[in-house]
């Protein structure tokens, strides 16, 4: 080709074979063109993408001679031959789970829409407890994403996904979140179990429904230090219904209608590499080269930085009954000092903004004082566990609520039992955290991490740089106000025979927030979070 002799260009591109995939669909899936110079690495790469669309049992691109130029080079003509697949694909099945009793699922999805190597498909989803249909719809080249260092054309795509979904375990999840002093119970039920309001009147259980529709594509800023710039638009209507049976429906009432709509993007930077890769004289051999020192690894890096950040907005202009924008940024970066035993120096900082600017008078100021202007629960920062704020349990940090149980509760013997009140976290509308730590090899297969984390979660944005002044007989305020919490650990990284690393951290709260919970009696006990937790994971904490 055009290594041999003289250059060879394209001179016609023949397809044969596709009965349903018109042929203008293949010419642009593929990166040759008419009167290009033709490359072996672009008849290979075009064979692969043609693979890809999953829409072809074979695809081979052949070159025939035909004739000169009036410079002298030659001409080839190309034949593609391609054999279809049937273009539908069809699967469904069932089961039977503890937790979600019997369940079953159909898919069905086509690889060539309109014979035009377009994407659709359906699913369905359904058990006892949850339901979801979702349908979908992807253009595998919507864009013109650049190139690649050897020439190859590159797209990005457009998705489009539509989904209902209906669940109704919605007390599994208050059970494992929001059960802080309750012993489990979450819900008030009747001596058969059948869920009852505060009243006694029997009542349905309480569902989650959530409908959603998004459109999204990308575009590539830098593929050397993978820079990638998503762009998407999403509507979500998220509605909660029977919450009458709930200890915390007075919490969930404000909430239970959300409808969003808005536009948002994300932007990534990431150069993160290891670079303690060594190479024996057999790799070296066998590659003819000694070898690139670092590669890409974004599991294990001992140098380099990755950035995200990312940005939202409701519009109720597009039809949201809320409208807020929101921020969230994280920083990490890396490090390694080879005369301290390639000890690596890790660091991360986040930090999160929220501002709601329509419609935030949803809880009652009498009732929930100072709540105005906060982000809906699906939207508001919440921080704490092994990957965060490793002082705390999971999502445990910031702002808390008091609940005073109110009605009658059983235990899971049907017995009437007394639940004293209990704070659970809240959110908020802003977050920062810093992270640090130093990875210190012992062998080679244990580290030791020396680590701090500092950070909350916070009410307000203001409340970072400046906590507000309450009254100290002021309890729902007091348990709002949020400061900036300092915890210090020492953690064992070990490496698997599978990959990747087991984790073990164990965290020291130094100021543990303490929380106000009044008492039958008018005063007020203090509950203070505990100062020590520890965290399994299968993976770095940042």
């Amino acid at each position: 080709l055009e290594n041999e002799g003289k250059k060879v260009f394209i001179n016609r591109i023949l397809i044969n074979g596709n009965e349903m995939t018109k042929s203008e669909a293949i010419l642009k899936a593929i990166n040759l063109r008419v009167d290009d110079v033709l490359r072996s690495t672009d008849i290979f790469t075009s064979e692969q993408n043609l693979y890809a669309t999953d829409a072809f049992d074979l695809v081979e691109i052949k070159a025939e001679e035909a004739g000169e130029r009036a410079d002298g080079s030659r001409l080839s003509d190309l034949i593609i031959n391609v054999d279809e697949k049937p273009p539908r694909l069809i699967t469904y099945g069932g089961g039977y789970a503890t937790d979600f009793g019997a369940n079953g699922f159909f898919d069905i999805r086509h690889f060539n829409l309109l014979g035009k190597l377009l994407q659709g498909g359906a699913r369905v989803r359904a058990s006892s407890f949850q339901q979801l249909v979702q349908i979908d719809f992807i253009n595998p080249r919507f864009l013109n994403d650049g190139t690649t260092e050897d020439g190859v054309i590159r797209y990005a795509p457009l998705t489009f996904a539509a989904q209902y979904q209906r669940d109704s375990t919605v007390t599994r999840f208050f059970r494992s979140t929001f059960d802080r002093g309750t012993f489990g119970i979450v819900q008030r039920v009747d001596e058969n179990g059948n869920p009852i309001d505060l009243f006694g009147a029997n009542t349905s259980d309480p569902t989650i429904n959530r409908l959603t529709f998004s459109a999204e594509t990308s575009r590539t800023i830098s593929r050397k230090k993978r820079s990638i710039l998503f762009a998407r638009y999403k509507f979500e209507d998220v509605r909660l219904f029977n919450v009458e049976s709930l200890l915390i429906k007075d919490l969930l009432l404000p909430d239970s209608r959300i409808r969003t709509s808005g536009f948002g993007a994300n932007f990534v930077f990431d150069t993160r590499e290891d670079c303690s890769i060594t190479y024996t004289i057999l790799d070296i051999i066998r590659r003819g080269d000694p070898g690139e020192p670092c590669r890409y690894n974004p599991g294990n890096p001992t140098r380099g930085s990755y950035l995200t950040a990312q940005y939202d907005i409701s519009l109720p202009t597009l039809g949201a009954n809320i409208g807020f924008q929101k921020l969230q940024a994280s920083y990490n970066t890396y490090y390694t000092i080879s005369q301290l035993k390639n000890t690596t120096f890790a660091g991360r900082g986040v930090i999160g903004l929220g501002k709601v600017f329509s419609e935030g008078q949803r809880f009652s100021p009498t009732q929930f004082p100072d709540l105005e202007g906060v982000l809906p629960i699906s939207e508001r920062f919440f921080a704490g566990g092994s990957t965060t704020l490793r002082g705390f349990e999971f999502e445990a940090a910031g702002p808390r609520v008091v609940v005073v149980p109110q009605g009658t509760f059983r235990n899971s013997k049907g017995e009437p039992v007394f639940l004293t009140p209990f704070t659970i976290p809240f959110g908020g509308n802003a977050l920062a955290i810093v992270n640090l730590e130093a990875r210190v090899p012992l062998s080679k297969s244990i580290r030791a991490v020396p680590f701090y984390d500092g950070g909350n979660v916070f009410r307000r944005v203001s409340d970072i740089f400046n906590p507000p002044e309450v009254p100290a007989d002021d309890v729902f305020r007091q348990n709002l106000r949020a400061v900036w919490s300092h915890t210090v650990g020492l953690g064992l990284r070990l490496k698997t025979p599978i990959g990747g690393e087991f984790g073990i951290d164990y965290g020291f709260l130094l100021n543990p927030p303490r929380f106000l919970i009044p008492q039958p009696d008018g005063s007020n006990a203090i509950f203070q979070l505990r100062k020590n937790q520890i965290h399994f994971r299968f993976a770095q904490a940042f």
